[in-house]
């Protein structure tokens, strides 16, 4: 991929797959909105193939594991800027989660990380999720860099 793939808006999956280490059925993010220092805007379109559907909406844990993925593609986007090798990461520890609705099928999601602390390998974020402008989840993480 060329520079100019890495212009904000990303819509093209397979850019979306350089700057994550997730890949099929696990990816839960498909566009990368905007970007600015601590935060990240990211969105998924809810499709019926994903492996987090139950009785037509996205499960709870679909929608948690889509929030981590909008804090790791931050981080991928951050560390390809700086033509740094994108890192495996994981959630260290849900601090806090609040989940008022689950999307529907063919709903699109919008995901806001902020990053409140970051020391090596170590971040803490909190993340705020929409659908048509409402908040229907927010969750303050703990996650961690594999070296």
């Amino acid at each position: 991929m060329k520079d100019h793939d890495f212009i904000l808006p990303i819509s093209n999956i397979d850019v979306i797959k350089q700057l994550i280490p997730h890949r099929e059925p696990m990816i839960m993010v498909d566009g990368l909105l905007h970007f600015e220092g601590r935060m990240a805007r990211a969105t998924l379109t809810i499709l019926k193939e994903n492996i987090f559907i139950e009785n037509n909406r996205l499960s709870e844990t679909g929608l948690l594991e889509h929030m981590a993925q909008t804090a790791a593609l931050h981080t991928g986007y951050k560390f390809k800027s700086k033509n740094k090798n994108v890192k495996e990461g994981m959630i260290a520890a849900i601090k806090s989660a609040s989940i008022l609705n689950v999307p529907q099928v063919n709903d699109t999601i919008i995901s806001e990380v902020y990053i409140t602390y970051e020391a090596e390998m170590l971040s803490m974020v909190s993340i705020t999720t929409t659908l048509h402008d409402d908040i229907i989840a927010s969750a303050q993480m703990n996650t961690v860099l594999k070296d």
